[in-house]
């Protein structure tokens, strides 16, 4: 919307310049400014929507991987254990640190293998087994 409204300028230039007297009397200007302000107001009602939302996530089982868990995993080959927190589709943390969790999407590879399982359960990604040891929320 925001470069809708700005695309508008150049209809808004040409529309002053025409020969009327006075912009009081200029139909396109008008026209041109009508527009402007019914972009603006749908901008904000969007913005108003956006800012009063609340992200959803969907319920699930507290005993599976979902998003918002913990996940223990110990690669059975080596013993290494690393905690993972699922996070939702489109997380711009994905890589990070949250405590001692690294944080992945559930979108990614590792979490779409574990994603319903159960504690207890074996989990195979990159030629490797992992034992899925402990899921909190």
């Amino acid at each position: 919307l925001d470069d809708a409204i700005v695309a508008l300028g150049p209809e808004f230039r040409s529309a002053f310049t025409q020969t009327s007297e006075t912009w009081h009397d200029n139909a396109p200007f008008e026209a041109v400014r009508d527009q402007q302000t019914i972009l603006a107001a749908e901008r904000y009602h969007l913005r108003q929507i956006i800012q009063s939302s609340a992200p959803s996530i969907p319920k699930q089982k507290q005993s599976t991987v979902g998003i918002g868990s913990h996940v223990t995993l110990t690669n059975l080959k080596n013993d290494k254990t690393t905690v993972y927190f699922i996070a939702g589709d489109w997380t711009y943390r994905a890589g990070h640190k949250l405590g001692d969790a690294t944080i992945m999407s559930r979108k990614s590879p590792l979490a779409s293998a574990m994603y319903g399982k159960k504690a207890g359960d074996t989990v195979t990604f990159n030629k490797s087994d992992f034992s899925i040891e402990n899921i909190d929320y």
